[in-house]
């Protein structure tokens, strides 16, 4: 009688061949450890650790980190029939953006839906990777990687300190784009699935729920980040001050004082890195 991994591993074998046996995707193992051990050290062993310890000062290296991943999607739409698997590790690298924040002590950015959001993202890579057996993802990765370019540029421009604030007034605009993002994807797989060019309905399914679910979180995200703003604006020389929301990509907290999208806090920050 064949046991529950062995009829585990036989359903989830109707991807690409040769994608699946390469490193990270050749069986579950190495995808939940990584995705559990990040939850866990984002939500808890983390904050212990720096409970009494003062906050890593990163800012030059989440300036490259920010750099470097436009660099790579970049790359990777001039590349993108080639470069699907990369983009999964990428994805495992992301998660290193919570880290950033554990390490710098700026734990009012971590919240459930940002946790949420990078933990889901390999979990439903491997899945597709390894029952998806047809390209019509391409598209879904493609415009994915158009948003992380426009939202990657924007952290790290961010990230090179208050002479630069005045570069990023357009964060709202970057909320809606990845809001359109998913508008779009929910449409596209469902047409993609209605004309057969999908073969594992599980992934379709996956999909779609992903796309809906966030779809509607970040609806609830900017009007909680905009709306009050827009209500409430006051005119000055670089943008606008407001209470709001600093990040876009489901990372936020309430009441924050904010300058061109980033807290005050988070520029006094900046400030003494200087």
């Amino acid at each position: 009688m064949r046991s529950t991994m062995e009829r585990f591993e036989e359903y989830w074998s109707g991807g690409d061949p040769v994608t699946m046996n390469r490193f990270l995707m050749k069986t579950i193992t190495p995808m939940i450890t990584i995705v559990t051990s990040y939850v866990l050290f984002v939500t808890w062993i983390g904050p212990a650790i720096m409970k009494n310890r003062k906050p890593i000062q990163m800012r030059k290296l989440i300036i490259v980190y920010n750099f470097g991943l436009v660099a790579f999607y970049l790359y990777f739409l001039l590349r993108i029939f080639d470069l699907g698997y990369q983009l999964l590790v990428v994805r495992y690298i992301e998660l290193l953006d919570t880290v950033f924040l554990v390490l710098s002590k700026k734990f009012n950015m971590i919240t459930p839906l940002h946790v949420f959001h990078h933990s889901i993202v390999p979990v439903f890579g491997w899945f597709g990777f390894r029952s998806e057996s047809s390209g019509y993802l391409a598209v879904f990765m493609a415009v994915n990687c158009v948003v992380h370019i426009v939202m990657y540029t924007y952290y790290a421009i961010a990230a090179l300190g208050p002479k630069y604030q005045k570069y990023i007034w357009w964060k709202k605009y970057l909320t809606s784009l990845q809001i359109l993002q998913f508008f779009v994807m929910t449409l596209y797989t469902n047409i993609m699935f209605a004309i057969g060019c999908t073969t594992s309905k599980f992934t379709f399914m996956f999909c779609t729920f992903l796309s809906v679910l966030f779809f509607f979180l970040f609806i609830n995200y900017y009007k909680r980040a905009y709306k009050s703003e827009d209500k409430q604006q006051v005119t000055e020389k670089n943008g606008v001050t407001a209470n709001g929301i600093h990040e876009t990509n489901g990372i936020h907290s309430k009441n924050v004082k904010q300058k061109n999208g980033v807290p005050a806090a988070y520029r006094n920050a900046m400030k003494k890195e200087k």
